[in-house]
């Protein structure tokens, strides 16, 4: 109780502020005992508790918004409401490609559904990804999991084992695997050479604790990987051929900019990118397109896209963004299009 006390009532001497030890105590612990937190030092609590703090009553403010009909999304306190959004930015830095890309014609693909969700819609399985905070992986968790959907679509296997995200990382990461790397240094080394299959994750575990990619190991013994044939991109802003790909059954990975507090504590609802992000974005987030369709209580059209941020973020991993002419999602976007 004492070293609580320590971290949490004390004033920082230096920075010169300070905190109540009231309920924003008492929502502060909770936190803690509900994302697992801890801090290395007093000092990083008394930081940690000072943002909690004002990120909670950030999102206080945003859904009262919300009961107002002022905005059509919510937001909640999540694994990232402890550090400012700066720090969340920095955390995902903005992709550059290392690699030329190879892609192979897209396949052949009928004219998109008014409405599809290649998750609910083939009755999929899919397990929500956790990249953590330590290293900016997601176009490795996105690669991983689009290689995971299409196979299973075209396997007609509704409960498929998770994918690697690790190998990719470990793998194909090319020194930059936990900074600015992109889902097309993964489809290159799964497509390029001729004995690298995306294992399963149960026989090449992902560990979201490290903070640089490990060596290259795949597993000496395993039953079942998965080979790709091909990758296809769409160009920029091309929203209409990822819906006609979605609606084929083939996820299409897209970068997003995810330094906005909406994207940080984004929780449920239609989420409308604040206009300044649009414009020259410094981080970067590979999501997997998997669906789109309309909402009725907003009444606007929205893409349906799985994150790598765990269940606890998002309507349980996953977000639904606005779908609309002048914000298009289509952006560095690419899919795996063919398994060997």
């Amino acid at each position: 109780m004492f070293k609580l006390l320590l971290c949490c009532l004390l004033l920082t001497i230096d920075g010169g502020w300070a905190f109540n030890h009231g309920q924003d105590l008492v929502d502060f612990q909770t936190y803690k005992e509900n994302f697992t937190k801890t801090y290395p030092s007093t000092s990083a609590c008394n930081f940690a508790n000072y943002y909690f703090i004002y990120n909670r009553n950030q999102v206080a403010q945003h859904n009262a918004q919300a009961d107002r009909n002022r905005t059509t999304f919510r937001e909640a306190v999540n694994q990232f409401s402890d550090i400012r959004l700066i720090q969340f930015a920095a955390l995902l830095p903005k992709a550059v490609s290392t690699v030329a890309s190879a892609p192979t014609d897209p396949p052949p693909s009928q004219a998109a559904a008014t409405s599809f969700d290649i998750i609910t819609d083939f009755e999929l399985t899919v397990a929500v990804e956790d990249q953590g905070v330590n290293c900016s992986s997601s176009w490795a968790y996105a690669t991983a999991k689009a290689v995971e959907i299409m196979n299973a679509v075209q396997s007609a296997n509704p409960l498929p084992s998770s994918l690697s995200a690790q190998q990719l990382l470990d793998c194909a990461g090319m020194g930059t695997g936990c900074s600015t790397q992109t889902p097309m240094a993964a489809l290159n080394y799964l497509t390029q050479l001729t004995d690298a299959y995306l294992y399963p994750e149960v026989d090449y575990p992902n560990n979201n604790s490290l903070k640089t990619p490990g060596m290259c190991q795949p597993p000496s013994s395993v039953s079942v990987g998965v080979k790709l044939a091909g990758y296809s991109t769409v160009a920029d802003n091309d929203d209409a051929a990822v819906m006609r790909y979605v609606s084929n059954g083939f996820p299409v990975i897209v970068e997003y900019n995810p330094a906005t507090f909406g994207f940080m504590q984004y929780s449920s609802g239609v989420y409308v990118q604040e206009t300044s992000a649009l414009t020259n974005p410094r981080s970067s987030q590979f999501l997997v397109v998997v669906g789109y369709d309309h909402d009725v209580d907003s009444n606007l059209d929205y893409w349906r896209c799985l994150n790598s941020f765990g269940e606890t973020w998002g309507e349980e991993g996953y977000i639904r963004i606005v779908r609309r002419s002048n914000q298009p999602i289509a952006k560095s976007a690419v899919f795996p299009s063919a398994l060997a």
